[in-house]
């Protein structure tokens, strides 16, 4: 690479094989960040700062919701420990899943939800375990336990089968 040097009065002025001054610091209005158009404008000091700002207010986001959702079930533990622990008779008339995740090799989770009806026409809807989502038919009829939203145990009423006397089919 040639370096090219010029001597002038304002002093030794060099230039590298790209056209490029390698010292500027004598030359009037290229005294770096000093002086010029762009004094005390530093880019990458300014894209520093936004992305520190940045980050903090994503951080801040995520332990917002963190913190809401702890907020929430706590809320709705101490919700339903102190609500009544209810016996009271009830029929299945719906029931529907709610499956989430499963895409790739992520894995899938499964929600089952039963809606009683009370005898005096009132409905809920509660979140069940598998085990007991299997066991139960629609227009099932018998005692639901439960505490507030929590689903605690449903006992069928025992009916006698259709089509059965005395342990044999009719035909």
């Amino acid at each position: 690479m040639a370096l090219t040097s010029v001597s002038s009065s304002m002093g030794r002025l060099s230039v590298d094989g790209f056209g490029v001054f390698d010292d500027m610091n004598g030359v009037p209005g290229f005294e770096g960040n000093q002086g010029g158009f762009f004094s005390g404008f530093n880019e990458f000091a300014t894209m520093n700062a936004f992305a520190s700002i940045f980050i903090g207010a994503i951080f801040l986001i995520i332990a917002g919701v963190i913190v809401f959702v702890i907020i929430s079930g706590i809320r709705s533990g101490m919700s339903n420990n102190a609500a009544a622990l209810l016996t009271l008779h009830s029929t299945v008339v719906a029931k529907r899943t709610e499956v989430s995740g499963g895409s790739g090799d992520s894995s899938a989770m499964t929600r089952y939800y039963v809606t009683f009806e009370f005898d005096n026409g009132e409905r809920t809807e509660l979140i069940v375990g598998g085990n007991h989502y299997g066991m139960m038919v629609e227009n099932d009829r018998g005692m639901l336990t439960y505490q507030g939203t929590r689903f605690k145990h449903f006992e069928r009423d025992v009916q006698p089968q259709m089509g059965v006397s005395k342990g044999q089919f009719y035909t």
